[in-house]
């Protein structure tokens, strides 16, 4: 054979083996493309997507929030506000256990406070609060009745009905010491605690920013970062 009609022959032939290597090496079209398939050729799957979800939760964000009259006001990352009207205290100030604002509910991520009590950017931030409450060194050694005691005093709750309605949401005995608890049963006394302070959901209102806001905005921020700066340099 010529070495003019050779050259096309050797050619089909590397071009056939290049699309069986391909076709050995690649997924179905109707299947998922997986991350064992990016790590396999070095490729990172991106991440804008992801990133820019992020970046519209936190815009989203509780960062200070103030009382008006009966009603809590959300001030957002974004400049956006929402209102928060009727349903209960503890809806309106996202703080399912109602616990009173104070060092301690600040240090759990409080934004700010309403009627007296704490006001949390979201619920899972206020029920993290309840848990790190009832761990703390003023709480986690008492038993359940002990605990409800000294969280909702008889000259302002029914504590016996207290104690009452947290065995039976929870199931447990509340001679039950806090510490005794492993984390499963702590939330099922956390959610009971939403349950009897009453969790009950109102109506929002969403305000668009104005360039004041704006301006007010940049001055909130600025004067957390001094006073997140102060804190840490104490």
């Amino acid at each position: 054979m010529s070495f003019r009609k050779t050259i096309p022959y050797a050619l089909t032939s590397a071009t056939m083996l290049l699309i069986g290597i391909h076709s050995m090496g690649s997924n179905d079209k109707s299947s998922p493309v997986s991350n064992d398939n990016f790590s396999a050729y070095n490729i990172k799957p991106s991440t804008k997507i992801d990133s820019a979800s992020q970046s519209i939760k936190h815009d989203t964000i509780a960062i200070n929030a103030v009382a008006q009259r009966y009603d809590v006001v959300y001030t957002r990352a974004d400049g956006n506000k929402i209102r928060r009207s009727g349903g209960t205290r503890a809806w309106r100030n996202n703080n399912p256990g109602c616990l009173r604002y104070s060092a301690f509910t600040e240090k759990q991520g409080a934004i700010g406070e309403a009627g007296g009590f704490a006001v949390f950017p979201d619920e899972a931030t206020g029920m993290r609060a309840i848990g790190a409450l009832l761990q703390s060194d003023k709480y986690k050694n008492l038993t359940i009745s002990q605990a409800i005691f000294k969280y909702a005093p008889p000259h302002e709750n029914d504590t016996d009905g207290y104690n009452t309605s947290l065995r039976k949401i929870t199931g447990l005995p509340v001679t039950t010491k806090l510490s005794a608890l492993n984390e499963d049963q702590l939330m099922r006394v956390a959610h009971a605690i939403r349950t009897v302070e009453g969790w009950r959901p109102g109506t929002e209102t969403f305000i668009k920013k104005q360039a004041q806001d704006t301006a007010d905005l940049y001055a909130t921020i600025k004067n957390q970062m001094i006073k997140n700066s102060l804190d840490r340099t104490i």
